[in-house]
């Protein structure tokens, strides 16, 4: 290609230009690069029973009647107060006994504490935290 240098070195060029000619090809006989799933990820939505649905939707609608209930009076005072103690109170309830149903007690419980933590989620960005407390 292009002279090296004195003591045999290949130059900069060599270098880079030698790079492209020994990339390598796909042989076509090789299997994927990137595994693949037998079953797509969705696959375990089909496994879900309708009490299942049930028992995350009784969760769900839980957490928003103690939420409403909660937020009602502080958001419907002209001179609002510190929300601070509904939104820990909100945070304990949702993520405190929903993550203690999901990974102590389990069973049917599991699946009603992932609904309070879904429905803290949804509140809060449907309400842009109104609903939850976190506009301090």
């Amino acid at each position: 290609m292009t002279e090296g240098h004195e003591d045999g070195r290949p130059s900069l060029e060599d270098e880079i230009f030698a790079v492209a000619s020994t990339v390598e090809t796909e042989q076509p006989d090789e299997g994927p690069r990137i595994r693949v799933r037998a079953r797509p990820p969705w696959e375990w939505a089909r496994k879900l029973s309708r009490r299942d649905v049930g028992v995350t939707a009784a969760g769900f609608l839980t957490f928003v009647f103690v939420d409403l209930v909660m937020m009602y009076a502080p958001l419907m005072m002209s001179r609002r107060p510190s929300l601070l103690p509904q939104m820990i109170t909100l945070l304990l309830l949702a993520f405190g006994l929903g993550g203690l149903l999901v990974g102590k007690v389990g069973g049917s419980w599991r699946l009603f504490g992932i609904g309070m933590m879904l429905a803290w989620g949804f509140l809060t960005l449907v309400s842009v935290g109104f609903l939850t407390g976190l506009t301090l």
